[in-house]
This record gives structure tokens, sequence and C-alpha cells, in this order.
């Protein structure tokens, strides 16, 4: 028992470590940490946004008509 109690642990500490446990891609996504001028481009931005769950998770409120488009006045 206490090895799996210690391989959890380490599993744990690994998804903290490359960012995997705030969302997708290493992103913060459980609160609004970016805006559109945070990114240089709309493709940037679009995959932050989309890393981030979307239309359904749009923690970030890029998409702010909500058409599934992040960011859409970037280059």
């Amino acid at each position: 028992m206490p090895r799996i109690k210690y391989f959890i642990l380490l599993l744990v500490a690994g998804l903290v470590l490359t960012g995997c446990s705030s969302g997708g891609g290493g992103y913060a996504c459980s609160s609004n940490t970016y805006n559109c001028s945070d990114f240089k481009s709309h493709a940037e931005a679009q995959r932050v946004y989309e890393s981030c769950g979307g239309v359904s998770n749009d923690t970030h409120r890029l998409d702010g008509n909500k058409d599934g488009q992040a960011c859409e006045s970037l280059p």
C-alpha cells in the first residue's frame, strides 16, 4: 500500500511541475489569466482558448461573441 501512495504523490507532483493540472498545454485555465492583448496573433490566442476548453470553458473571456473564435481582432 505505501508504494501506491508514493506513486500517486509522484504522479501528482509531475503533473503540477509540467503544468498539466492547470488545463491543457501548460496554460493556466482555472482563472481569468489572459487577455487578447497578451497574444501576438489570433492563432496563438485560439490555441490557448481551445486548450482551455473553448466555448464550453472560456475562462479568459477571449471569445466575446461566443462564435468559437478567440480574439478575432488580432492578425
